[in-house]
């Protein structure tokens, strides 16, 4: 299941690295059936995985970022990829 984590990441536009202020989520959530690599059903063992995306703010400058998260059930939060998608710096 997904697990919110705080990653540490760093603000395209003042430079500070760190986590950043959880604003909001949304999660999508699909689950996958086990199979064998002969391809015949083993278990019924449902695993979910998905998308996840956070709106984060920058404590330093106050920069809005947004995140996409991949996950999968059968990973720890510390392997899920974690990619920024919006990083709304002034001026750039």
């Amino acid at each position: 299941m997904y697990t919110r984590q705080s990653p540490v990441l760093t603000c395209a536009c003042c430079g500070y690295r760190g986590t950043m202020k959880f604003l909001v989520n949304y999660c999508e959530r699909d689950l996958e059936t086990l199979k064998s690599p002969c391809g015949y059903l083993v278990h019924n063992i449902l695993q979910p995985w998905g998308v996840a995306y956070e709106l984060l703010q920058c404590p330093s400058c106050a920069t809005v970022l947004l995140i996409k998260i991949e996950w999968h059930d059968a990973w720890e939060p510390e392997d899920y990829i974690v990619t920024v998608l919006y990083p709304n710096c002034p001026g750039s």
